[in-house]
């Protein structure tokens, strides 16, 4: 485990050391966790550095992206807080339901979005005078069925919400782990890749009106208080600083940067999806521990068959993108 004291050794240091504001991008970062992060972050830089950093929240409601820029305003007198605000469906459901790109809701929300945005991304984080790092918090290490013959989940059998949050699992960490194979002989470390699994972090997201009423009452008046916050609750203030911390290199360094010296919590790098310390690529649990499913990989077979599904996952995903972005509807 990463301990607490040490999350916070790290975040001073990356900002008293950035020489530039530094500049984060957050989707969802008008509720939630992203929301947190970012209140973590601009409360802290300019006292640190003297840098005010550079945010951009991208979430569904412009009018809550508002609210969060005057709130954090408070926190950057003449800090530069601009704001993407774009509107979809909450993406929960126990069947597939269609975009009109031919991707399925949840997929498209909890996958393919997010690997899109890396790579549209890409060019600037290359380009950082920092490693950049990319954090994607999801459901790490909860890696169980998957449907290598059906990556698109279009057969009904093959979907509910918890088959699907496997089987994004599985791509998750197959294309995260592809891409940083594929910046390997990068000496600059320049790309850091996180896949995540928060803990149970009690925000306002669950108080979102798109959930249905049976739902936020039974979770917030009943759960919250008699179960989850007593025992498996995780503080939102030390989710928001451990996710922080997730963009420092001591503990989690691009390919090729080195070890560090050691295991977590002793000053070096954290055991990455390859098995090897500092890999580039990492799947952590909420303390920031590897937490890579070894075990759901190992019933692939050999190394040969892991390294054809991190092919494969990465082929099936930038194919939809560019069936997409040449305005066709992806149907594989």
């Amino acid at each position: 485990m990463v301990k607490l004291d040490e999350v916070k050794t790290l975040n001073a240091a990356l900002l008293a050391e950035s020489r530039r504001p530094l500049i984060g991008v957050f989707l969802g970062g008008t509720s939630g966790i992203g929301h947190m992060t970012a209140r973590a972050l601009t409360s802290s830089a300019q006292q640190a550095n003297g840098h005010a950093p550079r945010v951009y929240l991208v979430g569904r409601s412009e009018q809550r992206g508002r609210e969060i820029v005057e709130e954090l305003k408070g926190d950057l007198p003449g800090g530069h807080v601009p704001v993407r605000a774009g509107r979809g469906p909450i993406a929960h459901g126990v069947r597939r339901r269609h975009t009109k790109e031919g991707l399925d809701v949840t997929m498209a929300m909890m996958y393919y979005s997010r690997m899109r945005a890396i790579q549209q991304l890409k060019p600037l984080l290359l380009k950082s005078e920092l490693p950049a790092a990319v954090v994607s918090v999801f459901a790490a290490g909860f890696e169980a069925k998957l449907f290598r013959d059906d990556l698109s989940l279009r057969d009904p059998q093959h979907y509910s919400y918890l088959q699907a949050r496997s089987h994004l699992c599985h791509m998750h960490s197959a294309y995260l782990a592809k891409l940083a194979e594929t910046h390997s002989d990068d000496t600059t470390g320049k790309l850091r890749l996180v896949h995540i699994f928060p803990g149970l972090v009690l925000t306002s997201a669950f108080d979102n009106p798109a959930y249905p009423a049976w739902f936020r009452f039974l979770f917030n008046r009943i759960l919250v208080p008699l179960f989850l916050r007593p025992f498996v609750a995780v503080d939102s203030d030390e989710s928001a600083a451990r996710m922080l911390s997730l963009a420092s290199p001591v503990l989690y360094p691009a390919a090729n940067v080195g070890d560090g010296g050691g295991e977590t919590g002793t000053g070096g790098a954290v055991r990455g999806m390859d098995g090897s310390l500092g890999s580039g690529a990492y799947s952590l649990d909420w303390k920031g521990d590897d937490i890579h499913n070894r075990k759901a990989y190992a019933k692939l077979g050999d190394d040969g068959e892991v390294e054809a599904l991190k092919n494969q996952v990465w082929e099936h995903t930038n194919k939809a993108f560019e069936i997409i972005a040449a305005g066709k509807c992806f149907t594989e």
